[in-house]
């Protein structure tokens, strides 16, 4: 397991100048076997997708405690991103259509993905006029659904589904770490949000592990 890979590695002394998190996130990043536990998933709602690391996402959660400390989102931001998105499909269905004249319908891909985690779906596209007006439609669904209190996260590891949604999240918590205030409860509504199976984010970690080794390790590599 990554974690108590990177948790040897660090009480050997490897990696000097580097965090635990940082090791462990580049190597979650290029990992093969991650691809393939995704790509080969007993459920559909996470087969064939992809797992992002350490990547910024959006999550609505009104009435947040205030005891976390937690910045909300400026509303501009994510008008302007999500503008921006529907300019770019008006832009391409209309020189698609353009290209058709007296042609059976075209196929085309059409695939968007935003920094913000609402629409990132491969159209196999017959008729790119009825697509685009989907993807519209999605965007003014995005801007509703996005009109409250919203966050800014970013999972250790999240994997999404062959549909862009959100269907695990996943944080490396070294011996030294602890899940942030709020932390958990905004994962947690991002996930509810997206329909995923387990709607709890899931902490990794030396006991979960079963890792042995030093007890307590800090962020630096030091044995404690």
């Amino acid at each position: 397991m990554t974690l108590c890979e990177v948790r040897k590695e660090f009480c050997e002394g490897r990696h000097r100048g580097k965090t635990q998190s940082s090791v462990a996130e580049e190597r979650a990043r290029n990992s093969p076997e991650l691809r393939r536990a995704i790509q080969n998933h007993s459920d559909p709602r996470i087969r064939g997708g992809e797992s992002a690391v350490n990547r910024e996402r959006y999550v609505r959660y009104d009435n947040a405690d205030p005891n976390w400390n937690r910045r909300r989102v400026d509303p501009r931001t994510i008008q302007n991103h999500l503008d921006n998105i529907e300019r770019q499909i008006r832009r391409q269905g209309a020189r698609i259509l353009a290209t058709r004249a007296g042609q059976a319908a075209a196929r085309s891909w059409l695939k968007i993905v935003p920094i913000l985690n609402i629409i990132s779906t491969a159209y196999d596209v017959y008729d790119i006029a009825s697509a685009g007006v989907d993807i519209v439609q999605q965007i003014q669904a995005a801007r509703e659904q996005f009109s409250g209190d919203v966050y800014r996260i970013r999972p250790d590891v999240a994997v999404t589904g062959p549909n862009g949604q959100l269907q695990a999240a996943y944080d490396f918590k070294f011996d030294t770490d602890d899940w942030q205030p709020g932390q958990q409860e905004l994962y947690a509504q991002d996930l509810r949000n997206s329909g995923a199976a387990n709607p709890e984010p899931q902490s990794v970690n030396a006991v979960d592990c079963g890792c042995d080794g030093p007890a307590r390790i800090n962020s630096a590599g030091a044995v404690g």
